[in-house]
């Protein structure tokens, strides 16, 4: 029969074998909550060995090539201080986006004006139109002509344009198709985007490092001046051949030009 001092030490070390086996197991639940962190962390640590920082990093957006969007086009003078109303052109996944969102142009007052339009677009009568959407089709260039026209054939016009607008379609309560907007300058389609002067040749980056261009220019004698808006398959390459301080000599079209660009970002012809 166990003496009761024996039957002590049994107890005792019963109890140091379930308290080692706790802290194992407590062990090997920290080592498990330490890798799912890690595993969400932002590859950056603190602190000294032995202490982790529970750093969850933020989820990152990455934005894909719409197939819903526009960009609004506007022209000034500010000699005269007159400004178009917003342009737009763009591209929908609608079959009939052509003819659906085409907005006509009003016939300009007698007097001043200023404005820019689209001019006997693709899948409409023949007119002037405030806006052209095409249908969206995946890797293919696209293009578009817009003219501005104006009662001064000298002034000094200022184009500027604003977006990516990228549109995101939903049916409302009556089953029709409508659009939820938010502006992007980050979107990689920005970057296959590019403005070419019909009259010189010269081709102008839409945006730089996300900051969007302007191009000035003079109506040198005319009352309209033509101008392509082109989406490529892929990124803009500008064949920078020399650079001197703010004058650029850029290949368009198989030809070399120079033009400046000042410290506004604003390019000059």
């Amino acid at each position: 029969m166990l003496s009761k001092k024996h039957i002590m030490s049994f107890l005792t070390i019963v109890l140091l074998l379930v308290g080692c086996d706790s802290d194992h197991k407590s062990l090997d639940n920290a080592n498990d909550a330490n890798t799912v962190i890690s595993e969400n962390e932002d590859n950056t640590s603190s602190g000294t060995e032995g202490q982790t920082e529970e750093k969850l990093s933020k989820p990152r957006i990455v934005e894909t090539i719409p197939s819903n969007w526009y960009i609004r086009l506007i022209a000034e003078d500010s000699a005269r201080g007159l400004r178009s109303g917003s342009s737009q052109l763009g591209e929908l996944e609608e079959n009939d986006a052509v003819a659906k969102h085409a907005l006509k142009a009003l016939n300009p007052l007698s007097g001043s004006y200023l404005d820019i339009v689209f001019v006997n677009p693709a899948g409409v009568v023949p007119g002037n139109y405030k806006s052209n959407f095409h249908v969206y089709e995946e890797a293919v260039e696209d293009q578009w002509n817009f003219t501005i026209k104006t009662d001064d054939p000298n002034a000094e016009i200022l184009l500027t344009w604003q977006g990516l607008y990228v549109l995101n379609p939903y049916n409302d309560d009556t089953n029709r198709k409508q659009y939820k907007e938010y502006r992007s300058v980050s979107n990689p389609l920005i970057k296959n985007m590019k403005l070419v002067d019909a009259k010189t040749g010269k081709e102008i980056l839409v945006s730089k490092n996300s900051q969007a261009q302007t191009y000035t220019f003079n109506m040198n004698g005319q009352n309209e001046r033509v101008f392509t808006w082109v989406v490529q398959t892929d990124e803009v390459i500008m064949p920078v051949t020399q650079s001197n301080g703010d004058e650029l000599t850029i290949s368009a079209d198989g030809k070399v030009q120079t033009y400046s660009v000042n410290k506004n970002n604003k390019t000059t012809s």
